[in-house]
């Protein structure tokens, strides 16, 4: 990882994680830390930055979370869980089959 503005605590990225999971946007979570948007921007649109890899991670751990759940769910049977499953697969799949596209990176 490379070093830019943006400083924060081991205990700071924890938060910047729990809130990206819980939603929040890159400006709201500078406000959050009180640090100048531009700087935070500036960090979070640097794909090997702290702020954007902590920012990613709270999102996929948050979906990974309720993924678990619904996958706990549906391996008792439960219809709306199944489907909301197959769903969420599949949604994902496209995400991937999106970034291959767009982007060229390998998925498996």
């Amino acid at each position: 990882m490379r070093d830019y503005e943006v400083r924060l605590s081991q205990e700071q990225l924890e938060e910047l994680e729990d809130l990206s999971g819980a939603g929040y946007d890159i400006d709201k979570i500078a406000l959050y830390f009180d640090i100048p948007k531009k700087k935070m921007k500036t960090d979070y649109l640097q794909e090997d930055s702290w702020v954007r890899y902590h920012y990613d991670r709270g999102i996929l751990l948050t979906d990974a979370k309720a993924g678990i759940e619904l996958s706990k769910s549906a391996s008792t049977g439960s219809i709306t869980a199944i489907q909301q499953l197959v769903k969420l697969r599949n949604t994902q799949r496209l995400e991937e089959l999106r970034k291959r596209i767009m982007y060229g990176e390998e998925i498996d």
